[in-house]
């Protein structure tokens, strides 16, 4: 049985083409056509080629020791800022900020760009991208208003942070949506508060597959002295006033003692039509942000899927794997909770609560 090393040249020579046309194939480049790099890379597997670990790292240490001309470059899709809220606003920045700190750690450059909702956007950024010679690109979080994004996938090496509703076959990196809401509605339980109202938007669930409303309802299946409250899914299209009276009729016929939502101008609203926190409903949210919104509820690890997205998308570059994937993973990050004033502890034990106003 031969030990020996097969090597690019030998590829080369059994494919009658130079090395360097192997090593363009091997590394999935787009200056090949994809029938001449399936090819090579079918050949170069059938004879048992594999890089050889050793000179990788070596390469890897040569290409270190000189960052200024070496740091290869990030893309960083994001919404475009124009009217964003300010949640939004703030989410995105959280996820910047953690992709950078990964990328300068592994000796990546980020470069942001801000997309419109067009369809016609994949095929200016791919141009731009290719360009600026920019292989490497991070989906983040698009606004689920745009339904496709059709770049050339097989120039990139590519990976999402959530926007699943793009319904790209990419690895992706999501706050643990599902989770997060379980996790919410064991602590409102905890403090006592048995009669859980959740309120999100109609938009976000169906976009990321419903995980809002499939957390909530779990929880109140698996915990019995929890009462099902039928959940009020919030519609962008509706004005703050016919909102607020939405709101505050579903908390009232419902006769809920906490709301759990995910838009930051719930508590704004409720106050609006007349409800006082925590008096007559106490309230949190499902994502945290420390200038606006509930102060109690779920601090989403926004920077921590910055930070994963980054470290999975190094892998894909330095192993040449470029284009949408048969079979993509998603990896889920969990949330903390934090307690706040708009949602103190509960005492059911004794006599029922007053009922909230009703005028």
């Amino acid at each position: 049985m031969s030990l020996k090393r097969i090597t690019m040249a030998d590829v080369a020579h059994a494919a009658k083409v130079h090395q360097t046309t192997v090593s363009l194939a091997l590394r999935n480049d787009p200056r090949l056509p994809r029938e001449t790099r399936n090819r090579l890379r079918a050949l170069a597997e059938s004879m048992g080629y594999r890089p050889d670990p050793m000179l990788s790292a070596l390469n890897f240490y040569r290409s270190s020791k000189d960052p200024a001309k070496t740091q290869p470059s990030i893309a960083f899709i994001m919404r475009s800022r124009t009217g964003l809220p300010t949640e939004h606003f703030f989410v995105d920045e959280q996820f910047l900020t953690g992709a950078r700190r990964a990328a300068e750690r592994m000796g990546y450059r980020i470069v942001p760009f801000q997309i419109e909702n067009s369809a016609s956007e994949g095929t200016r950024l791919s141009r731009v991208l290719r360009s600026r010679g920019i292989d490497g690109v991070i989906i983040a979080s698009l606004d689920v208003s745009l339904r496709k994004l059709a770049m050339e996938w097989d120039c990139f090496s590519a990976l999402c942070i959530e926007s699943q509703h793009l319904d790209l076959s990419l690895h992706t990196v999501a706050n643990n949506q599902g989770g997060i809401t379980r996790a919410a509605v064991r602590r409102l339980f905890e403090l006592g508060y048995r009669r859980i109202g959740l309120a999100v938007g109609a938009l976000e669930d169906a976009s990321l597959g419903k995980p809002f409303t499939a957390g909530y309802l779990i929880e109140v299946h698996e915990h019995k002295p929890l009462r099902f409250i039928p959940p009020l899914l919030l519609q962008t299209t509706t004005n703050n006033p016919v909102l607020a009276a939405k709101l505050a009729a579903w908390v009232r016929e419902n006769r809920i003692d906490a709301v759990l939502g995910n838009w930051g101008n719930i508590p704004a609203l409720l106050k609006m039509a007349g409800l006082r926190i925590p008096q007559d409903v106490g309230i949190s949210t499902l994502d945290y942000n420390p200038h606006a919104g509930a102060k109690a509820g779920m601090r989403q690890s926004h920077e921590v899927v910055g930070e994963r997205a980054v470290e999975g998308l190094a892998l894909l570059m330095k192993t040449h794997q470029r284009g949408q994937i048969t079979l993509p993973n998603t990896t889920l990050i969990d949330g903390v909770w934090q307690d706040g004033p708009e949602l103190p502890p509960r005492n059911f034990r004794g006599s029922r609560r007053e009922h909230i106003r009703t005028h």
